[in-house]
């Protein structure tokens, strides 16, 4: 019923971008770490829940990139075409004509 879906981890590069997905749904709820009551400050002066989040956006950037690297290209039936090859002339309104 699945296989054929892109998330039935048929590869390893499959089963690992699946596994960064469901990894990142609890890493989400950043208050089940702790990390709202904390003051600590990383590199000096970037507070921990900020860093963390910003870490956690650019993991989803790499996820979103691999998934777009993994997609499979559409089938030719669903390729826009262009009938007849006649191209259209757009009239100004209230222009030079």
């Amino acid at each position: 019923m699945f296989k054929g879906s892109f998330w039935y981890p048929q590869t390893v590069p499959r089963a690992i971008l699946l596994l960064a997905v469901l990894v990142m749904i609890p890493l989400h709820q950043s208050e089940l770490l702790g990390l709202m009551s904390t003051s600590t400050l990383v590199f000096g002066w970037i507070p921990l829940q900020l860093a963390y989040d910003v870490t956690l956006i650019l993991s989803g950037v790499v996820i979103l990139y691999a998934m777009y690297r993994m997609a499979p290209e559409p089938p030719e039936e669903h390729e826009p075409t262009i009938e007849g090859g006649e191209e259209t002339e757009t009239k100004a309104v209230g222009g030079d004509q």
